[in-house]
Formats: C-alpha cells, sequence, structure tokens
C-alpha cells in the first residue's frame, strides 16, 4: 500500500471526500466520517448511507471511487483510487473511528473561522446510518497544490 506517513495522514482530522461516478462517468460524491486501513491492501472509508445514496449506487454499478483526503490548515491533500469497492455493514465497534475523527476534524475547520457548533451538526450522525466502503487501492496521488500535484505517492516495498 502506501508509507506510514501516508497512513497515518488519511486517518488523521483531515477532510475525507469520496467520488463515484455512474456509466457515462457522471460523479457523485460524499462526505467520509473516518477511514480505516482493513488490513496491507484495503481501505475502508466510513459514510453515512442517507447522504451518500447516489455515491453508493453508483459504487454497486460501478466499484470505482476516488477517494480526497485534505487538511484544510494546510491544504495538503493526498487522493486514492479503487476499482473494486464495495459497500459492507459498518461494525459498531468501528465507532471510535468515527469519533476520533470528529475530535480531530473539528479544530482544523475552527482554524480557519468556521463556527464549532456548525462542524459538530455537520458531522452529527446517526450509527444505524453509517456504512462502510471497502477497496483496494489501485492508485494515489499527491493533490497539495504546488509543484508536486498529481505526482504518484510512494509505496511501500
Amino acid at each position: 500500500m502506501f508509507d506510514h506517513d501516508i497512513v497515518a495522514f488519511i486517518q488523521s482530522g483531515v477532510s475525507i471526500t469520496l467520488a463515484a461516478c455512474a456509466p457515462g462517468r457522471v460523479p457523485s460524491m460524499s462526505r467520509g466520517y473516518a477511514c480505516k486501513p482493513v488490513d496491507g491492501d484495503t481501505i475502508g472509508i466510513i459514510l453515512p448511507r442517507t447522504q451518500a445514496a447516489e455515491a453508493l449506487d453508483n459504487i454497486r454499478l460501478t466499484g470505482r471511487v476516488a477517494v480526497a483526503f485534505s487538511q484544510p490548515t494546510t491544504n495538503r491533500t493526498t487522493q486514492i483510487k479503487g476499482s473494486d469497492a464495495r459497500i459492507v455493514a459498518f461494525d459498531p465497534d468501528d465507532e471510535h473511528l468515527v469519533r476520533k475523527h470528529i475530535e480531530e476534524f473539528v479544530p482544523e475547520a475552527v482554524a480557519l473561522g468556521t463556527p464549532e457548533e456548525m462542524v459538530r451538526a455537520l458531522l452529527s450522525y446517526q450509527r444505524e446510518d453509517l456504512v462502510m466502503v471497502l477497496f483496494t487501492p489501485t492508485s494515489g496521488f499527491d493533490q497539495t497544490p504546488g509543484p508536486k500535484a498529481g505526482h504518484p505517492l510512494p509505496a511501500t516495498p
């Protein structure tokens, strides 16, 4: 997969945006609530089912995803793509990952002037509404604005 720095980054308090597309390349997206590397080859993104309905439908149709992880205060951004995405039930034992992500993301957004109450309202959820999208990364890119944008991420040997 990717080196330790990338794996730590995608699990930190970053903005997570999962995009999928329907046949014909019509895009859809959803905010991710947490990232979970499942094993050495698989990543899980926790999503709110109702807000992500269109993206989930597109995943069922194509299996293709692109996930952007962006740190608001620095614009550091990583994009990871996969072509075998599948939707699985949310494991309630993973709720701590959602809570951790929210607690780490809130200060990032507040530092840019967004009221904490607004951020927390945006990230409120019902456990029974959560699902996980699992996929094997096929490629990854540094998408931080600047001269390295679009460069492939370093892989672990």
